[in-house]
């Protein structure tokens, strides 16, 4: 059963909060880590990047500004349109379409790197998604996937304890308000939405990063990084891959 249209309105519902809490992103640490985080990876000015899933438009504003040709794509029609209106105010230049991920409508090789941000875990087939990003990738290519275990919890018991843990802690501590995002959820956006659809997403049932990398092995990338947050049982992590093959650049 595929939960695309139900995935799509629950973002459109969170579109205006969600970019709230974008606009504090890009005004701190977490925008600075990134930046060094693309100065790194690359280098010269001028590359074709797709941003895969782009929400309300966090990365094409870093990437613009390091001098990169920049597409952004969302499912979400109104997440499109909260990201056009912040590149509009900024006065910077992205191509914006709406699209799914697991069916990207560019031709082959089209992008010297491809981005993606906490989008794999609420999607129907993510393999599928590996599988387009690497498809659009040119070779020499990369890809940079940050995600997480987001709600493994619901069906791992290891990790379901390690939930009931923090759960705890932060209700202790009396922090327990959502984070950033429930700090912009203006709109009083029911939050349990995405996570009943959640339950029964594949994602929800893998440990990762483990499933990602040999999914991406599987797709032929090369010269795999990871990095963990969270120990033996991580929460997030970040994967920075490459495209086999001499670049076309």
């Amino acid at each position: 059963m595929s939960h695309i249209n139900e995935i799509k309105d629950y973002w459109n519902l969170r579109a205006r909060g969600f970019s709230m809490a974008v606009e504090e992103e890009l005004s701190g640490g977490v925008r600075k880590r990134w930046e060094n985080i693309f100065r790194k990876q690359f280098p010269e000015e001028g590359a074709d990047i797709l941003d895969d899933g782009t929400g309300a438009g966090f990365f094409p504003v870093m990437l613009t500004a390091l001098g990169h040709r920049v597409t952004a794509i969302d499912y979400s029609d109104q997440m499109t349109e909260q990201a056009k209106k912040r590149f509009e105010n900024l006065g910077i230049s992205v191509r914006v379409l709406q699209m799914d991920a697991q069916k990207l409508q560019f031709p082959d090789e089209s992008f010297d790197a491809v981005v993606s941000r906490n989008v794999l875990w609420n999607l129907d087939d993510p393999a599928k998604a590996y599988a387009e990003m690497m498809r659009v990738l040119r070779p020499g290519g990369k890809l940079i996937v940050e995600d997480g275990n987001m709600y493994l919890y619901h069906h791992d018991k290891e990790y379901a304890a390690l939930h009931e843990k923090a759960t705890a802690k932060f209700q202790a501590d009396k922090k327990n308000d959502g984070g950033l995002h429930g700090k912009y959820n203006t709109d009083n956006v029911d939050f349990s939405i995405i996570e009943e659809i959640a339950k029964d997403l594949p994602m929800s049932y893998k440990r990762r990063p483990q499933w990602d990398f040999q999914t991406l092995i599987e797709l032929g990338a090369n010269d795999i990084h990871v990095t963990v947050q969270g120990g033996v049982l991580p929460m997030g992590f970040l994967i920075i891959a490459g495209k086999g093959g001499e670049s076309h650049a």
